[in-house]
């Protein structure tokens, strides 16, 4: 699984753009195989911060999503929202396990 933690940054005037052009970007990337899950949220603590959290089954089905036509228009549409430079990471997760089987390590 490969898991993409992307940060951003805007202000109180841009802050309706950037919520329309994630909504849709991950509504669009939800409909994609391989996505498991593609959310947006707001920092609880810093106002007008959002973190996108994006899971994929794999490389390939990343490599995919960024070859649709909907992440190009994000791509080109997201700079004019923020005011900070965008920090993206990408993980690859080599296993996962439910909080319940952590007393199990």
């Amino acid at each position: 699984m490969v898991v993409v933690v992307g940060r951003v940054r805007t202000d109180p005037e841009r802050r309706e753009d950037l919520l329309r052009i994630g909504q849709s970007v991950a509504a669009a990337s939800r409909q994609e195989t391989g996505c498991i899950s593609y959310r947006v949220y707001e920092d609880s603590e810093l106002e007008n911060d959002f973190v996108f959290v994006e899971e994929w089954e794999s490389s390939e089905a990343l490599r995919m999503h960024f070859a649709a036509p909907h992440v190009a228009e994000f791509m080109q549409a997201i700079p004019a929202t923020l005011v900070a430079p965008r920090d993206v990471k990408f993980h690859t997760i080599a296993s996962t396990m439910a909080l319940a089987d952590v007393g199990n390590l």
